[in-house]
């Protein structure tokens, strides 16, 4: 990561932690989309519209105006460019974030988003309500805000966070000593792969999922079964929602 990068971290988490307190839009997650869709400020966008969002100028938008060609994508597979799409424009990045919260409150579709301390949650409640086309929006927001440890500009809430997933973590080892048979998904040298495929694995509806370093590599493991059969059926139905995985023993 660069020094501009790293500033503009800095600059934009503390404008996105006051925004939080007042809006409850989680500070990681306007940081992370920010990022992503500013390339840290370095956008079109953001130096000649002060717009760190693209956030669509329709005809009930009575400020100013930045218009830019971009991408979407309407068939979940393929990108196309649109030529000179109109954008809301601001005076600063500031304003920029404060719009940008103003508008998720004002839409009843981003309800879920509001108030949500979970930014795992959070980044897959704005994709899920229609914010972006891109497919792989709320990975990538994820990916942005682990990497760049933006939970940090969460305050109470995302230590909050990170306290209930250590806990999660320590009940993975069960009782000291005794194995138990584990549904393994996938092993990572990276622990944002690990975590990504653990969501993936929890949104088909599985709570106990665990991601373990061993060896030198992130695990992400399902459950801890003192009976193999249990942990067969598990297999089966993650199968079924098209994830690979087998049992392990440890």
């Amino acid at each position: 990561m660069t020094t501009a990068q790293k500033n503009f971290i800095k600059t934009v988490g503390a404008i996105a932690s006051a925004d939080m307190k007042k809006t409850g839009v989680l500070a990681s997650l306007t940081i992370a989309q920010a990022i992503l869709e500013s390339a840290y400020g370095t956008s079109g966008l953001a130096t000649g519209g002060k717009a760190l969002f693209g956030i669509k100028a329709t005809k009930t938008w009575k400020g100013k105006v930045y218009c830019s060609d971009t991408k979407e994508c309407y068939d979940g597979l393929n990108m196309v460019t649109v030529k000179n799409a109109a954008f809301r424009a601001y005076e600063s990045w500031e304003k920029s974030i404060a719009d940008h919260s103003a508008f998720l409150k004002a839409n009843k579709r981003y309800k879920a988003v509001i108030g949500e301390t979970d930014y795992k949650k959070a980044c897959e409640a704005i994709k899920a309500a229609g914010y972006a086309t891109d497919p792989q929006y709320a990975e990538k927001l994820i990916k942005l805000i682990e990497e760049n440890k933006l939970t940090e500009y969460d305050g109470e809430a995302g230590q909050k966070q990170e306290t209930a997933e250590d806990k999660s973590q320590a009940a993975a080892e069960q009782t000291p000593g005794k194995k138990y048979h584990r549904v393994q998904v996938g092993a990572y040298r990276r622990k944002e792969g690990a975590n990504l495929m653990a969501d993936k694995v929890r949104r088909t509806g599985h709570t106990d999922v665990f991601v373990r370093l061993l060896n030198g590599l992130y695990k992400v493991q399902v459950g801890a079964y003192t009976d193999k059969k249990n942990a067969e059926t598990t297999v089966r139905k993650l199968k079924a929602a098209g994830i690979s995985c087998f049992v392990t023993y440890s």
